[in-house]
């Protein structure tokens, strides 16, 4: 843009046309109250239909915008209604609209509870959210609740992505309480685990921190190979025998999935 004799030009490059469209989308999702069809929005905007699609996945992609596989319609994602992603809210807001999607389609495949976990603090971990298996029989938690990070597939998984030499610090000084007859309370024993985590990728832990349970969680990396979140399967123990090599990978793709749509890369 430039003044000339106090009048005001604007170059619309092509650049610009681009990211003026996408704002564009934007807000004629957050005015659509019940969602817009790809037809809607592409005669909404005046739009090609094949570039609107494209914009439409970006968006899905990016965690902005969500869309209905029931009606095929497209919605703005909640949080950035709320909270515009943390850039004025909750800082793991995009984390959690990219990875929601990702962990309802897991729950329905394996027939499991899935939560997103992040550090916390000296020795503990925090639930950002979670998805809770339709089963009458079924693992849930209270995402309230701070989990440890020395007896939990989430906290061994996110343990395990920081440099080894940080690893007694992050897990603190003990000594390790036993919450399960079954809880790993020695600390070289922990640290020897959570060795094995970083070599396979994912961590098992088996009623370590609830009798019943078990939880398989693979770390969703920044680009430069940091968690900045793991993903966590809570299984019913006696049902989780039967599908282990299932479960393992599945939560593996998926933690990629939640990662490449932050920027980052898979294990």
């Amino acid at each position: 843009m430039r003044s000339i004799l106090g009048t005001k030009f604007t170059y619309m490059t092509e650049s610009v046309r681009s990211a003026a469209r996408v704002l564009e989308l934007v807000e004629f999702l957050a005015a659509a109250e019940s969602g817009a069809s790809l037809s809607e929005a592409t005669g909404g905007l005046c739009a090609p239909k094949s570039s609107t699609l494209m914009l439409l996945r970006t968006l899905v992609n990016r965690g902005y915008a969500y869309r209905d596989n029931d009606n095929d319609r497209y919605f703005l994602s909640p949080d950035f209604r709320a909270g515009a992603f943390g850039w004025v809210a909750e800082p793991f807001a995009r984390l959690t609209a990219i990875a929601r999607p990702v962990m309802e389609a897991l729950s329905d495949e394996l027939g499991e509870s899935i939560t997103l976990g992040v550090l916390a603090g000296a020795g503990q971990a925090r639930i950002l959210t979670k998805v809770v298996a339709n089963l009458d029989v079924r693992y849930d938690t209270d995402i309230s609740r701070p989990i440890p990070l020395y007896c939990t597939a989430i906290g061994r998984s996110l343990v395990s992505r920081r440099p080894p030499e940080e690893w007694p610090d992050l897990l603190g000084p003990g000594p390790f309480t036993a919450v399960t007859p079954h809880t790993v309370t020695d600390r070289a024993e922990i640290l020897a685990v959570i060795e094995g985590v970083r070599r396979d990728g994912y961590a098992i832990v088996m009623e370590e921190f609830a009798l019943g349970g078990t939880g398989v969680a693979s770390p969703i990396l920044d680009p430069t190979g940091a968690a900045v979140a793991t993903l966590n399967v809570g299984c019913v123990t006696n049902r989780f025998h039967g599908k282990r090599d299932q479960v393992v990978a599945a939560v593996r793709r998926s933690a990629a999935a939640v990662a490449k749509g932050l920027g980052g890369g898979p294990l």
